[in-house]
């Protein structure tokens, strides 16, 4: 039986006709400009979309109505489809009815976030108060300002004292509403950041009596400090200085606003709250790199631009998919929205164009170790122009030996991670192919980054890198392999070995065969012979000094002495991830241990170091600690799926990738709201407390969230529905989905075409109408087969013709 779907999970009755006010309601007033006299972006700025010239009346998802069924959509959908699949309720006081432990488990860490970002700006912590406190961050975490604006509220000349029970809070990823029912007054507060970097906040005031009221709204705020401050600060200007060598103004704006005073600023609005339509307030605090030359004014429907331009990023970037596991459709959607919300502009020396941070909540910066599965989910986005700005970023900022390095204008981490961004960045060019002369541009930076490892970590010269610090694999402590001499007892002040490590060669070998594809689409054919030979060699070397034959895996040694370490990780799996492991019987038997419950088949499978360890040995930390993350699980689905599709073998099959699919999507939702299990997924950095015994039903997540340092939609993409990125024109499927009824993605760009895939069981029952029943293929709008089977296809689109079915 199909699991439940969720796609309204959160979103009340009342949560509608409150986004729908603040959504469709367009006034027939001329449009006003967001900014009197717009600053054009300078030469090295990209801009996100603009609320400007945005039609608030469009409905952009409609094109994704035809797949949903009738009882399920509707203009509310069309119209903010990503806000109703992820909008749900902040608690702040315990709900009734329920035992505490239940109810305090409903209090998250992030309860206290704005979920929209601009361009350099971005939320940590908006604070449960009327106006905008908390932690709002510009560019970097190392510049915060806790207070922009405070708001009070007299309501018929009577200060309004707000206690917890006067307010109910909802959130969506364009913004968060919080209603105040403050006796015979109602005001709906809107609180959000757009995408040119303005923190603002909407109220709607109504009477809640049929009388009307005099209500007063009080602004307080106070001058800020800006790295190196200069020249004089008046209202509404609240600070001018530079930051990464640019300049730097943050205006307060409150229009119709009385300055009662302006050192300390307050401000004065009275509305008339009466029976009908709400009277609407806007104030926001604008950052912005150039002094303005005249006043700036503020629309008064924001809020419906605001959203409005916000839903459409989704439409316009993100296919559509649908599937009978609720849970999974729902994580597609969130997932999509943890790239928009690391999606930064931010026009440093070292990043330029588009880049996207691994965690705005945790490290905020453009992490080697996240860029490989960053660059394969920005594959999928229909704008190419995200996932090529990434890898520029990646490339641009390298160290001394030259290999690639973390931006080091962010306070995180100025690292040389071990990484496949190569292997990543030509699959990026098989699904949307880059222009020869950016890649010829790029292509020194590529190849010195797979030089450098061979030369700055490779001192013996045996084509096997090698490096001393656990750190670099991404996987800190857990990494037990570097204690092996220790007797697994960790001792943080010791050094640890030079290890010659599977990961680092499988992703040297991966970035150098990678590197070559990429050549060879730019026309450098010496190049990328020269990558391609080093490839082979580095394979050669691995396979010869890695591979165990009595015990069937791949182990990695002490540098020093060529000692191999009986340590079974999730690492020594990795030539299989990265293509380095021959396709045969003798190498498959290391897959075996991918689906042991004894070995890495845990029950969030898979662990980082295998079971048996753990097992067998006491570790000094807590449990089994920090050994499950989306980042290894990731990698460990993206294995299972390869075994799948480019080897020869029944030992992982599609039913393991898609139990490690469903897996990993119940990881990501924390399922403490009874009657709702997908209520707030939530990707952490780590979870711990997950082994069998453990005090909780559910993993412990970390205190990081919403973290972009996995990949999801492209396992999505590749393996549930098995659209596999190819170097020539051919389109090849191979689903792993089997056991679902239907399924179906829409308006997947592909090699410069718009492809559609839906599978609906021939059995009757029409799922989508108007389309066939069967497996189905769209290539630009045109049907291009129907299979009576969920199977592999290989494609022919110039030919227009199924050229190796089966």
């Amino acid at each position: 039986m199909a699991a439940p779907r969720s796609t309204v999970a959160g979103v009340t009755t009342r949560l509608r006709a409150i986004l729908l006010a603040a959504g469709v309601a367009v006034a027939a007033a001329l449009v006003l400009w967001w900014r009197s006299s717009p600053t054009p972006p300078a030469p090295d700025e990209v801009a996100l979309p603009s609320i400007e010239d945005i039609d608030v009346a469009e409905s952009p998802f409609t094109p994704w109505m035809q797949f949903e069924p009738e009882s399920e959509h509707g203009a509310y959908f069309a119209k903010f489809f990503v806000d109703a699949m992820l909008g749900h309720q902040v608690f702040k006081v315990p709900p009734r009815g329920l035992p505490s432990s239940q109810a305090r488990a409903l209090f998250l860490d992030d309860d206290d976030l704005l979920l929209s970002s601009g361009a350099k700006l971005f939320n940590r912590e908006s604070l449960p108060q009327p106006g905008l406190v908390g932690r709002f961050c510009y560019t970097h975490s190392d510049y915060c300002l806790r207070r922009l604006f405070e708001v009070s509220f007299v309501v018929d000349g009577v200060p309004v004292v707000v206690y917890d029970n006067h307010y109910a809070i909802e959130r969506f990823p364009s913004r968060t509403s919080t209603r105040y029912g403050l006796g015979a007054v109602v005001i709906d507060e809107h609180k959000f950041i757009t995408s040119d970097d303005r923190a603002a906040v909407t109220y709607d005031v109504r009477s809640a009596d049929g009388r009307p009221h005099s209500v007063e709204i009080h602004v307080l705020a106070q001058y800020l400090t800006v790295p190196y401050s200069a020249g004089p600060t008046q209202y509404p200007l609240l600070a001018q200085g530079r930051y990464h060598e640019r300049p730097l103004y943050i205006y307060l704006d409150a229009p119709e606003f009385e300055a009662l005073s302006t050192a300390p600023i307050h401000l004065r609005r009275g509305v008339s709250a009466t029976p009908g339509a709400a009277q609407r307030v806007n104030v926001a605090v604008s950052f912005e790199n150039a002094p303005r030359s005249a006043a700036a004014t503020l629309p008064r429907d924001l809020i419906e631009r605001h959203v409005a331009a916000y839903q459409r990023w989704f439409f316009d970037n993100v296919p559509y998919f649908d599937a009978p596991d609720g849970l999974m459709k729902k994580m597609w959607y969130y997932r999509w929205w943890i790239v928009r919300l690391h999606l930064t502009a931010p026009a440093t020396d070292d990043i330029e164009g588009f880049s996207f941070y691994e965690g705005k909540l945790g490290f905020d910066n453009a992490i080697t170790f996240a860029v490989p599965v960053q660059l394969k989910e920005l594959s999928w986005l229909r704008d190419p122009q995200y996932a090529l700005d990434q890898a520029r970023n990646a490339y641009r900022n390298t160290a001394a030996n030259g290999a690639i390095v973390d931006p080091p204008s962010s306070p995180y981490w100025n690292e040389t991670y071990s990484h496949w961004s190569a292997a990543a960045l030509a699959e990026v060019n098989r699904v949307q192919p880059i222009d020869p002369e950016v890649l010829r541009t790029m292509l020194p930076a590529i190849a010195g980054d797979v030089r450098a490892w061979l030369k700055a970590y490779d001192p013996d010269g045996d084509l096997l890198p090698s490096r001393d610090a656990p750190r670099v694999t991404g996987y800190d402590l857990d990494i037990l392999s570097y204690w092996w001499w220790n007797r697994l007892q960790l001792n943080l002040y010791a050094r640890t070995p030079d290890l010659e490590r599977v990961d680092f060669a499988s992703f040297v070998f991966a970035n150098a065969r990678g590197a070559a594809e990429l050549a060879r689409a730019a026309g450098d054919g010496a190049l990328a012979a020269e990558l391609s030979t080093l490839a082979e060699k580095v394979q050669a070397a691995a396979l010869k000094s890695f591979w165990d034959a009595p015990s069937g895996f791949f182990y990695p040694q002490t540098a020093a002495d060529d000692q191999r370490i009986p340590v079974r990780e999730i690492h020594g799996l990795f030539p299989f991830t990265m293509g380095m492991a021959p396709d045969e019987p003798e190498y498959h038997r290391a897959l075996q241990k991918l689906v042991d419950p004894a070995e890495f088949w845990s029950r969030y499978p898979p662990v980082i170091t295998s079971m048996a360890h753990y097992r067998e040995w006491t570790w000094t930390m807590d449990g089994l600690t920090r050994n499950i993350a989306p980042h290894p699980i990731s990698m460990g689905a993206l294995t299972a799926m390869r075994a799948v599709q480019e080897y020869r073998q029944d030992v992982v099959t599609p039913a393991h990738f898609m139990a490690m699919m469903r897996s990993y999507t119940e990881l990501m939702y924390p399922r403490v709201l009874p009657g709702d299990p997908s209520w707030r997924p939530n990707a952490h950095e780590y979870y711990s407390e997950w082994e069998p015994g453990a005090r909780s039903a559910h993993p412990k997540p970390s205190d990081i969230s919403h973290d972009f340092h996995s990949t999801y939609n492209a396992l999505v993409v590749e393996g549930v529905v098995g659209l596999r990125p190819r170097t020539d024109e051919l389109i090849e499927l191979r689903p792993a989905a089997l056991e679902w009824d239907y399924f179906a993605l829409d308006r997947v760009r592909y090699r410069g075409r718009e492809l559609t895939i839906v599978w609906d069981r021939p059995d009757g029952s029409v799922r989508y109408a108007g389309r066939p029943e069967g497996f189905s293929l769209w290539v630009d709008g045109k049907l291009a087969f129907t299979r009576p089977t969920l199977d592999r296809v290989l494609y022919d689109p110039a030919r227009g013709e199924i050229v190796e079915p089966g």
